[in-house]
């Protein structure tokens, strides 16, 4: 991953989430995709974000520590119940930061409450997650993709960031 994507990447993901709240689930076609909502209950826009992931190996930690601690190796894809179950424990929590890996673009968010979302961002062949402002895989103004090979790409507008 190039510097200067993940700086742009990183940008732009804080001005999308930092502020909204986790406040919904969607199930996906088929058994990999899983769509996250975020909302700004404000006058921030766009309002509605959607994380949508297709590699289902995430993580909720309840310690920078534990974060840290976190490895790839660590992880197996979770199924739809366990998805749910793990992601119901953050439920409307509000976000505070969020930022990428140093070599794969691995989304870590973190909430007011102190809890952390870890988000795999490394697959060789598929796209691990994507953050947009419609749902499903985005097709608004914003759209942030951890590619396979450890890259990642944006579609946003670039003056806004």
């Amino acid at each position: 991953m190039k510097k200067e994507d993940k700086d742009f990447a990183e940008r732009a993901l804080k001005r999308l989430l930092v502020g909204s709240q986790l406040d919904g689930l969607q199930f996906g076609v088929g058994p990999g995709g899983l769509g996250i909502s975020f909302t700004h209950y404000s006058m921030k826009e766009p309002d509605t974000l959607w994380l949508t992931i297709e590699v289902r190996e995430i993580a909720v930690a309840s310690t920078l520590e534990q974060l840290n601690l976190l490895t790839r190796e660590d992880m197996n894809e979770l199924d739809d119940e366990d998805s749910l179950q793990l992601l119901l424990s953050s439920r409307r929590e509000k976000v505070k930061d969020v930022w990428l890996g140093d070599e794969s673009p691995h989304l870590s968010i973190s909430f007011d409450s102190g809890k952390f979302l870890y988000v795999n961002g490394f697959d060789e062949h598929y796209e691990c997650w994507q953050v947009g402002d419609q749902p499903g895989f985005g097709g608004g103004e914003w759209l942030i993709v951890a590619a396979p090979g450890n890259k990642i790409a944006t579609w946003s507008l670039e003056e806004c960031v």
